[in-house]
């Protein structure tokens, strides 16, 4: 094989690794800023795709908007909020167990 052949290969190797990696890449460190650390939802805390990545649901919109801007934390103010619109705000889903970024998973009551 010639080393043109070689180093092209290479070459698409790395473009494959380069593309998919960014593609994928989510941002795990964020879990364990929430109250309950990821451990009922994981990712899909966050995201439609329980596996992370892709688009957010109305929790990790309102946590882009309002965590991210305020140093990238779990606030108060994210916490009163209702992202989900189920009627139950964020610190009651996370100390339910529910999830607040689906209405369809909100507290007993």
């Amino acid at each position: 094989m010639s080393l043109r052949k070689c180093a092209f290969g290479y070459l698409v190797l790395a473009v494959f690794f380069f593309i998919t990696a960014s593609t994928v890449s989510a941002r795990p460190f964020r879990i364990g800023k929430l109250p309950d650390k990821g451990k009922k939802f994981s990712c899909g805390t966050c995201h439609v795709n329980p596996g992370g990545g892709g688009p957010r649901n109305a929790f990790g919109k309102d946590y882009a908007k309002v965590g991210i801007k305020a140093g990238d934390k779990y606030t108060k103010d994210l916490g009163a909020m209702d992202s989900d619109k189920d009627g139950f705000s964020n610190d009651r889903e996370f100390s339910a167990g529910t999830n607040p970024g689906d209405p369809g998973s909100k507290p007993a009551n």
